[in-house]
């Protein structure tokens, strides 16, 4: 069995920009799709970013190293693991990006791929995040990964429908990504390839917009052609509103002349995930990324290493004496009394923004508190709760939007570590969403938004806000 690839992306009619990426290396029979978030350039580098180590690394790679990086998984075959280490390593390098170059905070990438293993007539396929595989097999469609989104979640619990997820406003909130965090969770599963199967690898463009079975209907009409798949699937999802960029790798599968289709294969048809790494598995990933990094020549964006000269030491120090020079001589020959004093720190900030916390209660204290009936007796127990700074845990992947008179100004998810926002001098609106969760302001009251000021300041302030479930005051 061998299998024929074709692909096509595109930005969509939308957005400005396109943060897919795709890689295919028919030497090694990988194939696979990446969808960049973080906005701007972080969203596109990220993306890039994960191709480039991925492909990189599943090559290179030898057993040792892959061993070092996959400690705890000796019951799987080095085929299945070498895939493992390439994609943890695309997150810890990213998570390690952001450590370092602060105005990359927030990037991030999803992760959808397959290797064929030709011997086996195997296809090995791993997720993270919110991209798919499809397989089409006798003109039926089925979708073979699961999504790691706040949708599912809330699909799986009963809390939402599919027909209500379709125009919910949460579409893009994932709940596992490369490069959100230090490690990450993996779903594997793979199964034996037929003659004639067709596997679709694409970004939510395309899911997005066109139902399955109208996928399905293309593979089908355009079949055996997966360039002309490709192409098709992705004019379709524009031509039905493009609000996002699209990507898609299409495989077909063809017999050889002479090959006899091998017996005894047990493929994992179920979900195996493998979970984070340990500190000993994260530490040979960090020296491993750091090597593969400069191999192949990585350039980090010109804005996540601007530096701005006006925050130099050597200036701040030239700015600090000439400015209180002329302090001084203004307030020498033009003292008026009524004129306000200001402070140093006033008349040279130079930095206006924040560096943010989402945190919340740990669910046994949001079950404690929902046990209790009388409404002020609960608000006492919650006000006592977040006086222990020690309780209170952070929140990943809330969505947080400030905008300023009706316009967008930043967008990002949440993390463990707190997520840097400057932005010009201003008062915004933060709204921060998160399925069932709402923002607790000082007087107890919950809320989507809140207001912020944005002033100059030596220092970025911190600030944290408090989210809990929106009907624990009920």
């Amino acid at each position: 069995m061998i299998l024929l690839s074709g692909y096509c992306t595109d930005k969509g009619l939308l957005r400005t920009e396109n943060q897919d990426s795709y890689g295919i290396s028919e030497e090694t029979s990988l194939f696979f799709v990446c969808d960049g978030m973080g906005g701007g350039v972080a969203g596109d580098f990220a993306s890039r970013y994960a191709r480039d180590i991925i492909l990189t690394s599943y090559k290179r790679l030898n057993d040792e190293e892959i061993d070092g990086i996959v400690d705890n998984y000796k019951e799987f075959e080095s085929k299945i693991v070498r895939a493992v280490s390439a994609i943890r390593l695309a997150n810890r390098g990213l998570y390690n990006l952001q450590v370092k170059y602060p105005l990359l905070s927030g990037m991030g990438t999803t992760f959808t791929g397959a290797v064929f293993e030709k011997e086996k007539n195997l296809l090995h396929i791993y997720n993270v995040g919110d991209s798919r595989v499809y397989r089409v097999r006798n003109g039926n469609i089925k979708l073979l990964t699961t999504d790691h989104s706040k949708i599912k979640e809330l699909i799986d619990d009963g809390k939402m429908t599919e027909e209500e997820s379709k125009t919910a406003e949460i579409q893009s909130m994932i709940t596992r990504a490369l490069g959100t965090a230090p490690t990450v969770k993996i779903d594997y599963k793979s199964e034996i390839v037929k003659s004639g199967d067709v596997y679709i690898l694409c970004s939510d463009g395309l899911n997005g917009e066109l139902e399955d079975f109208t996928i399905r209907d293309i593979v089908l009409t355009n079949k055996p052609n997966t360039v002309s798949i490709a192409n098709e699937l992705v004019l379709a999802a524009n031509n039905s509103g493009g609000r996002d960029n699209t990507t898609v790798v299409v495989l077909y599968a063809q017999d050889e002349i002479n090959l006899n289709a091998v017996e005894d294969v047990s493929p994992h048809e179920d979900i195996v995930i493998f979970e984070s790494e340990t500190g000993k598995e994260t530490e040979k990933e960090d020296v491993l990324i750091t090597r593969i990094e400069k191999s192949i020549g990585m350039e980090i964006p010109k804005l996540a290493k601007e530096k701005n000269v006006f925050t130099s030491p050597l200036f701040l120090t030239f700015f600090l004496i000439l400015l209180a020079v002329s302090v001084f001589f203004v307030y020498s020959h033009f003292y008026n009394s009524d004129v306000e004093k200001k402070s140093i720190v006033e008349l040279t900030g130079n930095i206006s923004g924040i560096n943010i916390e989402i945190k919340t209660l740990p669910d046994s204290k949001i079950k404690e508190i929902e046990t209790i009936r009388d409404r002020i007796f609960k608000m006492q127990v919650i006000q006592e709760a977040l006086k222990d700074k020690n309780l209170l845990i952070p929140m990943s992947n809330v969505t947080i939007m400030l905008e300023k008179d009706g316009q967008n100004k930043f967008m990002g998810l949440s993390s463990t570590t707190p997520l840097e926002i400057k932005l010009p001098n201003a008062q915004y609106k933060m709204t921060l969403t998160y399925p069932s969760y709402k923002i607790l302001d000082k007087d107890l009251k919950l809320k989507d938004f809140i207001f912020l000021n944005f002033e100059n300041s030596n220092l970025l302030s911190n600030l944290t806000v408090i989210m809990i479930p929106n009907d624990i005051m009920t």
